[in-house]
């Protein structure tokens, strides 16, 4: 499970970073036309007055270029802001050692904490630390994990996105025409292109495209049930329709229906 996990989420989210999880991590990803893809989608997409995004898309950035203690610096942002793609980040790094020493109690304290929103994939890959532990480590763990959610828990931190959110959206301008939202980056063919979803989500390219004033990117109930959406994404499956006559009555013929066989031979 160690070095896996975290790899399946941002293949699954369409980023082809080799971040804390990296299943080979002697593998230098900046080499990847993927990666520097999703690097200059970083550095395009705007986080203005969304320190949550902010904080996981530059700690990515530090990350694949190996500067960890950065990484470990803008994760924090992210995790103080309630992005919970930053807290489990910081936890895998503690777990695999990276800008930090290995550190296990930490690691868990942190995953769990990402985990406090059942986001599915989160989910198991706590429940599968969980299990590498020792009784007196998950004692220690579940101890510093309160004290994170003092400071990083959405209890608070949700609270402290939702003001950033709201003091946004009054400093936008009535008009759709030149509005500036932070980011000052020309619009080429090299830079703009189809959207990129990072860690659940959509980054919205400055000069390409995308809707600075839609209601779910800046009311916190809307963006925080977008965000959920995101990542416990499911299929919808409509009840079961039957079509022509049950199996189960062509297996018991009576009387008078014939045995299946014959009947199959008939129709032909």
């Amino acid at each position: 499970m160690r070095g896996s996990f975290g790899m399946r989420i941002l293949c699954a989210a369409s980023i082809a970073l080799t971040l804390p999880f990296a299943a080979h991590a002697d593998d230098d990803p900046l080499n990847d036309p993927g990666v520097q893809k999703t690097l200059r989608a970083m550095a395009n997409a705007s986080t203005w007055f969304h320190p949550d995004l902010f904080g996981m898309t530059v700690g990515m950035r530090r990350y694949a270029h190996k500067d960890y203690a950065g990484a470990l610096k803008y994760f924090e942002i992210g995790s103080y802001y309630a992005d919970k793609l930053s807290q489990l980040s910081t936890g895998l790094m503690y777990m695999n050692g990276e800008g930090v020493k290995k550190d296990p109690v930490t690691a868990y304290a942190w995953i769990d904490l990402a985990a406090e929103r059942d986001y599915p994939d989160f989910v198991a890959t706590r429940d599968g630390m969980k299990a590498e532990l020792t009784p007196e480590q998950l004692t220690q763990a579940m101890e510093l994990r309160k004290k994170l959610g003092e400071r990083y828990g959405d209890a608070v931190a949700k609270r402290r996105l939702a003001v950033q959110l709201r003091q946004g959206q009054m400093q936008l301008t009535g008009s759709r025409t030149g509005f500036n939202y932070g980011v000052n980056q020309a619009k080429t063919k090299d830079n703009c292109g189809p959207a990129l979803v990072v860690g659940g989500r959509t980054l919205s390219q400055a000069g390409c495209g995308g809707d600075i004033y839609a209601s779910d990117n800046w009311d916190p109930d809307l963006y925080f049930a977008k965000r959920d959406r995101e990542w416990k994404a499911t299929v919808t499956v409509g009840a079961v329709e039957e079509q022509g006559k049950p199996i189960g009555q062509l297996a018991q013929p009576n009387a008078t229906t014939a045995p299946a066989t014959d009947q199959s031979q008939k129709q032909h």
